[in-house]
């Protein structure tokens, strides 16, 4: 995350901090303090820390958050990802995908904890298990999908009011895929299984105000021949 360096520094010299004092009472080395003073990133935790030592939320220290790439450029194995308005795609690309990666890339508050933990919760019913059993797997009723996709779109709101977006993407990922041993009644996985093209979903919930973000995955698949899959249609809608 890069910070507002100008306004951390602001803030530091109107309380007569020093770096060194700053760093001390944020539990940070001073060459971090100096790193967010000329707006190079440092992690959620970090900002959390300095932001309480000169007594303002993290959010309110995060800078402008510019365009990451540009899209018509990206890597072959650079996965897009764009926020989302709509309970409904989040919900059925999870659903859609082998695998996925929820992940919440902004820093918990008293403010926003609530929110985000309701998103936490109607999200991971939906979060795909590629080791889950088949005969034991959960299917939810297409009333109860519906249900969830409504109480997702009301929430969406009430985050986008505090400054937080959810992020979607999607890419095909090479996996070994595990298959169900019908003997041992187990999901196993066997060390000479080939590499298969599965669709994974990537949601990142993040305050940045970012318009995209750029995720380059260690799994994306390649063709045999060693040529890269197709990649154009990886944002999934």
């Amino acid at each position: 995350m890069a910070l507002d360096g100008d306004k951390l520094r602001n803030l530091r010299a109107a309380k007569g901090m020093s770096q060194e004092k700053l760093a001390i009472l944020a539990n940070v080395n001073k060459r971090t303090i100096q790193r967010a003073e000329n707006g190079d990133p440092v992690g959620l935790e970090t900002t959390a820390f300095i932001a309480e030592a000169v007594g303002v939320s993290p959010a309110s220290l995060r800078g402008r958050q510019p365009d990451l790439f540009e899209v018509d450029k990206k890597e072959w194995d650079d996965v897009v990802l764009v926020p989302v308005n709509s309970g409904r795609r989040v919900i059925d690309a999870l659903r859609s995908s082998y695998d996925a990666e929820i992940s919440f890339d902004v820093e918990p508050t008293q403010d926003n904890i609530e929110p985000l933990a309701k998103l936490a919760e109607m999200l991971e019913p939906f979060n795909p298990d590629p080791w889950e059993n088949p005969f034991e797997k959960y299917e939810p009723a297409q009333a109860e999908v519906l249900q969830k996709q409504a109480e997702v779109n009301a929430l969406l709101p009430s985050l986008i009011d505090m400054g937080i977006n959810v992020y979607l993407g999607a890419y095909q990922a090479g996996r070994q895929t595990p298959s169900y041993d019908m003997y041992e009644s187990i999901m196993s996985q066997h060390v000479r299984a080939p590499i298969e093209s599965v669709p994974v979903s990537l949601v990142v919930v993040s305050d940045t105000s970012s318009s995209h973000l750029l995720r380059k995955p260690d799994d994306v698949y390649r063709e045999p021949k060693g040529n890269p899959v197709d990649l154009d249609d990886d944002i999934p809608f």
